[in-house]
């Protein structure tokens, strides 16, 4: 091998190496690349709740507003996210809370074209306030037909509540169960993504 060749092909690997790089350059600060971190605002097409929800259970959410880079609509307004239950936990009684865990996988593009993201909740989703109570101490009838008056919130209802208890040989104390969590159709939530997602260029 001469000197000359051995020049050459140090130029063109030079160049070469000079070329991936731009091109890297150009794809991270493309608008088409969604970078984690990056925020969306989504809407549910139907509730999901820990009361009802199980493992694996797959659900649709939609784009409430467009999302915009550098004054350029990237994802439309109605644009499909898919996600999944990943951990469930009803709300059970003695007080405790239910769980929901939430994560969101494909993004629907239309025209068969989907891209598998990574993303999660960015606030942690709040327990939702239950009317429901579960028999579970059994007392003396006085006692619990004043719970029951007591729960109606009247005076009149504590009055009954106790004339019910009081013709009773036993009752129970009535203990709020705890309050389920989820999401209701319609309303609107952030998820943010964990990892880049880099879009097709389409024509929206």
């Amino acid at each position: 091998m001469n000197f000359r060749t051995s020049v050459r092909r140090v130029a063109v690997f030079t160049l070469l190496i000079f070329a991936a790089i731009t091109t890297v350059a150009a794809q991270s600060d493309s608008i088409y690349r969604l970078t984690a971190g990056t925020r969306i605002t989504l809407k549910l097409d139907a509730d999901i709740n820990s009361q009802v929800s199980s493992v694996n259970d797959t659900f649709l959410a939609t784009l409430a507003r467009p999302l915009i880079v550098r004054d350029t609509v990237v994802l439309p307004a109605g644009t499909t996210i898919e996600g999944r239950v990943t951990a469930v936990r009803p709300a059970s009684a003695g007080g405790k809370g239910g769980r929901l865990d939430l994560a969101f996988e494909t993004l629907k593009l239309g025209r068969d074209i989907e891209r598998k993201i990574e993303a999660e909740l960015v606030n942690k989703l709040a327990a939702r306030s239950s009317s429901t109570f579960s028999a579970l101490v059994v007392l003396g009838g006085a006692a619990a037909g004043a719970l029951i008056g007591a729960v109606s919130g009247s005076a009149r209802g504590a009055l009954i509540g106790a004339g019910v208890g009081a013709g009773a040989g036993s009752g129970a104390v009535l203990i709020k169960k705890g309050d389920a969590v989820g999401i209701r159709k319609g309303d609107e939530f952030d998820i943010v993504l964990k990892r880049d997602v880099t879009l097709p260029v389409l024509d929206y």
